[in-house]
């Protein structure tokens, strides 16, 4: 309405804001489950690559071993080589932590924002159903008027960029 507070809301704009909204939270839940089984997935590999590392050590000290002329100098090849599979394991398995934390984080944040967006719509809705007592010189008695909760611009083009 011009000159006053007062809104007029597309019913239609807001039905699609809501689908779009009902649309990207399923999304964000399957990403953070993608997330999950991606993190799963590298610490199962970082473990399958130091039990291959911790294998072959114990197999080339073994090698080492069977020959009585450099036994001292492969027990020492075999430990040392024991001891880099297993921090490489280590280094392997908190580099997968690291990469799964971080991720969780950028989705905590994504699933934040989706949520703070729906609360904007939420508001917004209810605040234009609520019927807004007419103050005096407003119109004519029994008008309506709506709230301008409505999310911005800027908000929409955000939601769309994560989408």
């Amino acid at each position: 309405m011009p000159f006053s507070p007062s809104l007029i809301v597309n019913s239609e704009e807001c039905l699609r804001l809501i689908d779009q909204m009902r649309i990207s939270i399923p999304s964000a839940i399957k990403e953070s489950e993608r997330m999950i089984t991606e993190r799963d997935r590298i610490l199962s590999d970082a473990q399958a690559r130091a039990e291959q590392i911790v294998a072959h050590a114990e197999q080339q000290a073994i090698q080492i071993v069977s020959e009585d002329a450099i036994s001292e100098r492969a027990r020492e090849e075999a430990e040392r080589i024991i001891a880099h599979g297993h921090a490489e394991a280590i280094r392997l398995v908190d580099e997968a932590e690291v990469y799964a934390l971080d991720v969780l984080y950028r989705l905590r944040d994504k699933l934040n924002n989706s949520l703070h967006q729906a609360e904007n719509g939420i508001q917004a809705i209810e605040a234009s159903q609520a019927p807004q007592e007419p103050s005096p010189g407003d119109g004519e008695a029994g008008e309506l008027e709506f709230a301008t909760a409505m999310p911005s611009d800027q908000d929409d083009e955000e939601f769309q960029e994560e989408i």
